[in-house]
């Protein structure tokens, strides 16, 4: 049985047919009844609409027949297609070489008679057939072929009508799941201008209604939600008045962004005059077309960014005033390149012209060679380590050949989140003055010790030969007042002492006897002898074993006689003087703990100042003069050990001091 040839536009013509989305769909009464009334009008059993697809050929309608589709290779209509323009007849199909084998012929349902007329579509693709099946030899007459044209004219027409029907209906699907999308992505929209973290609105119109606003912006306007949907003049005359209503409309108009940064504004905010800065600007949104529908205005609030800035910038100017005032030089080192810039007047100090350069190196060389590596350490730990810097050292300068003494501080200042990198920077101030003013006093002081001493050595031989003649004499009185008068001469002579020590500190004259010995047994001989001259308090000693240090035996005895007279004098009588010995670390550390009144902190960071005493009522009555402890930490730190405190008000105070252990 030979096969229908494929029409030449065979692949165009199933795409077509498949455009009308027909195939395999269910049955539909237009199609029913015209299939019935082709079988009528042509007196034939059977009737179909047959749509030939690749490989089949599925009957939209059948009127007579139970099969839904049949292989294309048996079918009638493939032959039809190809055709388009004419209707096919086959009185005897048994008799035709093209169907005598085929199955539908020589089986179920035996056809014999056979006409179809084809169906083609506006596009000139024919799609099928509308056919009319016997199973008897026959003709149609022509009316009954006109009549069968008539119809398969009317099924195309219901096809089309079908397809723009399907066609509709997929458009009205797609334009309810656009709505439905655009809905949701309106609300989207929406709550991500409502958690944006600036201030955001949306105007629309000429008029620029408010359509939306979140929460900042309602905010910064000192409105709520009843503003939506009015006007921008109406529902904010504040803003209305500082011409925003004509900026907006001249971006809607033409179509360009406006921008603006720190603007100052002045409106009525919840009732109230205030200044606001904002970075502020008006987006058009465009349609396809390029047609403004809307204008997108956001805001950031920057009024405290602004006035930081200028608190700042004011603190600056300030700073910069009370530099040039006290005639301090500045200096800034980059931390990682060790890049130096200075000030003119650091310049100056330096010995160097204020219009000349100055590197870090010529500035270390301009300080005395006993002085340069302390400073130079200095720098290096306060840059690396982030150690406070607050120095003082002489200075000569490079072109004058001045020694200055100058007393520099400053601090390391880490990366900034902008980008800048580490750097220390600080002040440096003259003071060779108060450093010749120190030298005087202490050579006056010095002068003056050393002037009172003679007499009071002579004062001391004689009080002792009258102490001696008394006692002989067995005048009590008389040895009574005698003893009495050397007491107070030891105690003008350990004053005296002080202030040389004081005057030989500060100049550098002390000096030190180094010698091996073993501090413990120091704290027991000091204790010994403290115990023969007082009898009103409780000493009690916990050694830490054999300590041996090197050191100059007397200074050190000195310190921790005055820290033990200390201890006594400021604890209530019958009170309790601990003093403990320690080594650990390589160091020796020796503690002395009253049971007083404590020291405050703020008396604390000055308590090893010269001349510095805590003033209180309690102490009002405790003589002295504030330079024991001033002495005992300068001795100390010759030694290269350290001095301090542990003190709480009411619960006593404990001082303590390290020494290297040999």
């Amino acid at each position: 049985m030979p096969k229908a040839p494929l029409p030449q536009n065979e692949q165009e013509r199933l795409a077509a047919l498949r455009s009308y989305h027909i195939l395999d769909t269910a049955t539909e009464k237009d199609f029913d009844d015209l299939t019935q009334l082709a079988s009528a009008i042509c007196g034939t059993p059977i009737s179909l609409i047959s749509l030939v697809d690749k490989d089949r050929q599925w009957f939209k309608s059948r009127y007579g027949l139970k099969a839904s589709e049949t292989d294309r290779a048996w079918s009638f209509c493939a032959h039809a297609i190809n055709r388009p323009d004419e209707l096919l007849e086959v009185e005897d199909a048994s008799a035709d070489a093209r169907f005598k084998d085929n199955a539908l012929v020589t089986g179920d349902p035996h056809i014999v008679f056979y006409a179809g007329v084809p169906l083609v579509d506006e596009d000139g693709f024919a799609l099928g057939s509308l056919c009319v099946i016997d199973r008897e030899r026959r003709k149609l007459s022509n009316e009954q072929q006109s009549a069968l044209k008539i119809l398969g004219a009317q099924v195309i027409s219901k096809l089309k009508l079908r397809k723009k029907l399907v066609e509709l209906e997929a458009a009205g699907t797609r334009i309810q799941k656009l709505n439905t999308l655009l809905t949701a992505k309106e609300r989207e929209a929406m709550q991500i201008i409502e958690h944006a973290p600036i201030a955001m609105a949306l105007h629309t119109g000429e008029e620029m209604n408010i359509r939306f606003a979140n929460k900042m912006m309602l905010a910064a306007w000192g409105k709520d939600e009843l503003v939506f949907g009015m006007p921008f003049n109406k529902a904010l005359p504040e803003l209305a008045a500082l011409d925003f209503p004509r900026t907006m409309r001249q971006v809607y108009r033409k179509g360009i962004a406006y921008e603006q940064t720190e603007e100052h504004m002045s409106y009525v905010h919840n009732g109230v005059l205030k200044d606001f800065y904002y970075n502020y600007g008006f987006t058009p949104l465009k349609l396809a077309d390029g047609t403004v529908w809307a204008i997108l205005n956001t805001a950031v609030d920057v009024t405290n960014i602004v006035r930081s800035r200028e608190t700042v910038k004011l603190a600056e100017e300030r700073m910069r005033l009370a530099v040039q005032s006290a005639e301090l030089g500045t200096w800034y080192i980059d931390a990682n390149t060790r890049e130096f810039t200075s000030s003119a007047r650091l310049k100056e100090m330096f010995g160097f012209y204020a219009d000349e350069d100055m590197s870090y190196e010529a500035s270390i060389n301009q300080i005395p060679d006993e002085h340069r590596y302390t400073v130079i350490q200095a720098v290096e730990a306060a840059i690396t380590k982030g150690e406070a810097f607050d120095i003082e050292y002489p200075i000569v300068g490079y072109r004058d050949n001045i020694l200055r003494w100058v007393r520099a501080t400053g601090k390391v200042y880490p990366a900034s989140e902008n980008g800048q990198a580490p750097f220390f920077s600080g002040t440096m101030l003259d003071i060779t003055e108060r450093k010749q003013d120190d030298q005087r006093k202490n050579d006056f002081i010095g002068m003056v010790s050393h002037e009172l001493k003679s007499p009071l050595t002579s004062l001391s031989g004689f009080l002792q030969i009258l102490q001696l003649k008394a006692g002989k004499a067995s005048d009590s009185f008389t040895h009574s007042m005698a003893t009495k008068s050397l007491n107070q001469v030891k105690k003008m002579t350990a004053l005296i002492n002080g202030f040389l020590n004081t005057s030989r500190l500060g100049t550098g004259k002390i000096q030190l006897n180094k010698q091996s010995f073993a501090i413990d047994e120091l704290i027991a001989e000091t204790l010994n002898d403290t115990s023969l001259i007082q009898d009103t308090h409780s000493l009690i000693y916990e050694p830490g074993g054999h300590v041996l240090i090197e050191a100059d035996r007397d200074k050190v005895g000195n310190v921790i006689t005055n820290l033990l007279s200390n201890a006594i004098k400021y604890s209530p009588k019958g009170g309790e003087v601990k003093i403990s010995c320690s080594a650990q670390k390589g160091m020796a550390t020796v503690k002395i703990k009253d049971s007083g009144l404590g020291i405050s902190q703020a008396d604390q960071d000055k308590l090893f100042d010269r001349f510095y005493r805590v003033q209180s009522l309690e102490t009002n009555h405790i003589a002295g003069h504030g330079i024991g402890l001033y002495l005992c930490a300068e001795i100390i730190q010759a030694h290269g050990g350290k001095i301090g405190v542990e003190s709480e008000l009411g619960k006593g105070s404990a001082f303590w001091f390290e020494l290297p252990i040999v």
